[in-house]
């Protein structure tokens, strides 16, 4: 992947991108070890988490990830999450 595309996550209605650099993963298993802050307008609950591949233009999904979960929208349902 040699784009500027951002790892982002959806929580809800709210998205956080991440600051993980793309670029240096390698085909196989990626991970991003770094803290995602849940924005505190967030009521407690129980949320569907999801992620995408964003283009740094348009802001949308621009990759297909090889993962089940793919959307309609683009983002990958990857499961649940529970804010308290």
């Amino acid at each position: 992947m040699y784009g500027d595309y951002t790892l982002a996550i959806e929580i809800g209605d709210a998205v956080t991108r991440t600051p993980a650099d793309l670029k240096k993963w390698l085909p196989g298993d990626a991970v991003y070890d770094g803290s995602l802050y849940v924005p505190e307008t967030l009521k407690s609950g129980t949320y569907r988490l999801r992620l995408a591949l964003l283009d740094p233009r348009t802001g949308q999904p621009a990759i297909q990830l090889a993962i089940q979960g793919r959307q309609s929208d683009g983002w990958y349902d990857v499961g649940s999450i529970q804010i308290q």
